[in-house]
């Protein structure tokens, strides 16, 4: 089925949104969480602190389902390799026009003051040197990765590259003369093999949080999960048919793993985690994509809370951490008090995602250009209508 666009809030499905609103409120509650205890002096406890983790995979696998039902759709009429260009074109700039200018106007506007001013500053010279990857979106790219500074950008750059690198595969494995559904099968299961190898291929004793965890190759399988049950969601009636079960194992292998983490259990040997807990995560949730799928409405009150939760994610996303700080150096080096140092925590945080989608998002949404869709296919489209 064809999603409704971004910018038109009230005709999205609920599910979508909501799933979108979690991922946000787990990755709030342990980022800004984690600081405020640190403000009040004690410790978050580890099952909260882990909701950050399963936020940004739940970030991973819905992006994944959302962009591979449109890659699904323009599969099918991707026509003749004249039409490749346009048709792949116009799909990453309209996918990069959702997510940069946003990042940009953060990182030029905010970010960059933040980095030289705040307490988790770097010299002038360091900064010359990493801006550039930051600006091109390579500063996690490889393993070791660039710097820490503007941390909350390595998730993006994940997207970012998953949206270039699966087209581009697509079609290649075109090119060599497979079928649309022998390249879609083919591409998906590289996206799923290589990442487990790239994981396989660090050292034993890597740092699992900046190696396994944030490097560009070795997540891709996360969005691939998310890929994977768009291809099910829209081929498969039974996959559909099956949601109840469905989403009772996929909830079941999220609420067990979560569960046994915050316990401090260890899943298996430190290198099985870095091997598989992405995969585990990503099935669970990918699981539940079909339930998702059903929930079209939600009532007034909780669904106004949900859309604009997940309406101005993106902005909550890339601002929150860099707010925090700043309000942490208020508190902490001029003195301001906890509860005023809160206040302006929570106002910054709440107004700057809505100025975000407001002035940049919702503009530049607006503002892209058409889908191509090849001659045939329009006319083909138009006669079923």
């Amino acid at each position: 089925m064809a999603l409704p666009s971004f910018e038109h809030a009230r005709a999205r499905l609920a599910g979508p949104d909501l799933a979108r609103a979690l991922a946000i409120v787990f990755v709030l509650i342990s980022h800004d969480g984690g600081i405020v205890c640190q403000w009040w002096g004690t410790v978050q406890p580890p099952g909260l602190a882990a909701l950050g983790f399963w936020g940004v995979m739940l970030f991973f696998v819905l992006s994944g389902f959302l962009i591979g039902t449109l890659i699904l759709d323009l599969l099918r009429h991707d026509g003749a390799p004249r039409d490749w260009p346009p048709l792949w074109g116009s799909f990453l700039l309209r996918r990069w026009l959702r997510t940069l200018p946003a990042y940009y106007v953060f990182f030029l506007l905010a970010a960059v003051p933040l980095e030289l001013l705040g307490p988790f500053g770097v010299p002038r010279a360091e900064a010359a040197r990493v801006w550039p990857y930051y600006a091109t979106l390579t500063q996690n790219l490889f393993w070791p990765p660039v710097s820490g500074w503007f941390g909350v950008s390595w998730s993006l750059c994940i997207e970012e590259w998953f949206y270039l690198a699966f087209p581009l595969c697509l079609v290649l494995a075109r090119l060599a003369g497979l079928t649309r559904g022998r390249a879609f099968a083919l591409t998906l299961a590289l996206f799923f093999v290589v990442p487990v190898l790239c994981r396989l291929s660090l050292p034993p004793d890597v740092n699992w949080d900046e190696a396994t965890s944030k490097i560009v190759p070795c997540r891709l399988d996360s969005l691939a999960w998310g890929v994977a049950a768009a291809w099910l969601q829209r081929d498969s009636a039974r996959f559909r048919r099956a949601w109840r079960p469905l989403l009772a194992v996929g909830l079941g292998i999220l609420g067990i793993t979560w569960a046994l983490g915050a316990s401090g259990v260890a899943l298996g040997s430190v290198r099985f985690q870095k091997m598989a807990l992405f995969d585990i995560a990503g099935c669970g949730y990918a699981l539940c994509v079909p339930a998702m799928m059903r929930l079209r409405r939600l009532p007034p009150l909780p669904g106004a809370v949900v859309r604009n939760l997940s309406t101005y994610s993106y902005g909550l996303y890339l601002s929150h951490l860099s707010i925090m700080l700043l309000a942490g150096d208020l508190h902490t080096r001029y003195g301001l008090g906890r509860p005023a140092t809160l206040a302006f925590a929570a106002a910054t945080t709440i107004a700057w995602p809505v100025l975000s989608w407001r002035l940049v998002e919702r503009p530049c949404l607006r503002a892209r250009p058409s889908q191509y869709v090849p001659a045939y296919a329009a006319r083909a489209a138009a006669g079923a209508s």
